[in-house]
């Protein structure tokens, strides 16, 4: 019986020592503050190892217009830079009203790293720290400069 108990213990210390250790994430807060009047999309990259995107590569978090910050938390591998990326889809219409020559052209607007994550922009880069609260970003498209 004590070949057997001695199995176990070691068996067990083994699955244990393949999990991931508790130090490697790191729980960091996001801030967000709307000053536009349409929602914004808010996705977080990656720009480590795992290459994570939250929520998804599919999915965006919608920030609400609002003059208070919204927090978005996220779960990450410490030490590793993340990186926010927003983006708004906008419809433009020109030309003159009733001769139906009206144009209408349909853009983003991308701030931060972009809806992808691939433009450059060191200040929308932290690094994942446990319990670092990032100082509020104000999103606007009419003010950002890096707004494309």
């Amino acid at each position: 019986m004590s070949r057997f108990f001695a199995f176990v213990v070691a068996l067990c210390a083994l699955v244990l020592a393949g999990l991931p250790r508790a130090a490697d994430a790191a729980e960091m807060t996001f801030q967000f503050i709307n000053s536009s009047e349409h929602p914004i999309s808010v996705k977080l990259f990656s720009r480590g190892e795992s290459r994570q995107v939250w929520p998804s590569v599919s999915r965006a978090y919608s920030v609400r217009p609002d003059p208070a910050a919204q927090q978005l938390k996220v779960t990450c591998k410490a030490e590793e830079p993340v990186c926010w990326g927003a983006f708004l889809a906008i419809t433009e219409e020109s030309g003159p009203i009733g001769n139906g020559q009206r144009q209408t052209r349909n853009r983003t607007a991308q701030m931060g790293v972009g809806e992808r994550g691939q433009r450059p922009c060191d200040e929308c880069c932290h690094v994942c720290t446990d319990g670092k609260l990032v100082a509020p970003v104000k999103l606007n498209t009419r003010s950002d400069p890096s707004v494309r």
